[in-house]
């Protein structure tokens, strides 16, 4: 189809608003920000009837759009303390995207094409969230510290078709640290990341030739090391 044999530049619009605050002597950030995003010839990967087989290359959607509201958040009453919250809610859709791959639940040995207008947006979760918090005590001749850090991700549809097999499932993984920093020249902490172990994908594939199976990585399990860094 030589329609689609030239692959269009994208023609992005964006709208934000947004404030930044420092309360309490700068002890509290707050900043917030409310954002609307519209795609013109969203580039993607389309699918398209060929003689005896689908083809599969990237071209463009006629238009895709996202909004949301993001938050950033510190608070450090101290220099033993410190923390931050960084979340956000993200809604995108397919405007126009009438030439799309279809699902696995929906191809069959005539499929063609899927019309996904009105879909969400693959790889975006409804909801994202971060945090942590960080606790610093003078310790002989350094500091002693103990640090968490958290991560949160809603679903969201692994692959441009919006198949229901390609959905990751939201997932949280939490993360810990325990260290020492000398006040010369090196430091040493253990860390533990996915410490409550949590099975989670990365990311999921359908293989290609549209068999119907799927192919998927494991987030990493629980893992313990022990970091020295040095300074020169």
């Amino acid at each position: 189809m030589t329609s689609t044999a030239v692959v269009k530049p994208e023609n992005a619009t964006t709208y934000e608003i947004g404030t930044k605050n420092q309360f309490f002597e700068r002890r509290v950030t707050l900043n917030l920000a409310a954002f609307i995003n519209e795609v013109e010839n969203y580039q993607v990967n389309v699918v398209d009837s060929g003689p005896g087989a689908l083809r599969g290359y990237l071209a463009n959607a006629a238009k895709a759009s996202s909004h949301g509201l993001e938050l950033d958040a510190t608070y450090t009453p101290s220099s033993a303390f410190s923390s931050y919250l960084a979340a956000a809610w993200t809604e995108g859709k397919y405007d126009s995207f009438t030439n799309g791959p279809c699902p696995l639940e929906r191809i069959t040995s005539s499929t063609a094409a899927c019309d996904l207008t009105g879909k969400p947006l693959a790889g975006l979760s409804r909801w994202a969230l971060s945090g942590g918090a960080e606790y610093r005590v003078p310790v002989y001749n350094g500091t002693g510290y103990l640090g968490v850090d958290a991560s949160y991700h809603s679903s969201n549809y692994a692959d441009v078709s919006d198949s229901r097999y390609l959905l990751i499932p939201g997932y949280t993984v939490v993360n810990l640290r325990l260290g020492f920093a000398s006040s010369g020249s090196w430091e040493a902490f253990v860390w533990v990341k996915n410490i409550f172990d949590t099975d989670y994908f990365s990311y999921l594939q359908a293989q290609t030739g549209n068999s119907g199976a799927v192919v998927g990585l494991l987030g990493d399990p629980r893992t313990v090391g022990v970091t020295v860094r040095m300074k020169y």
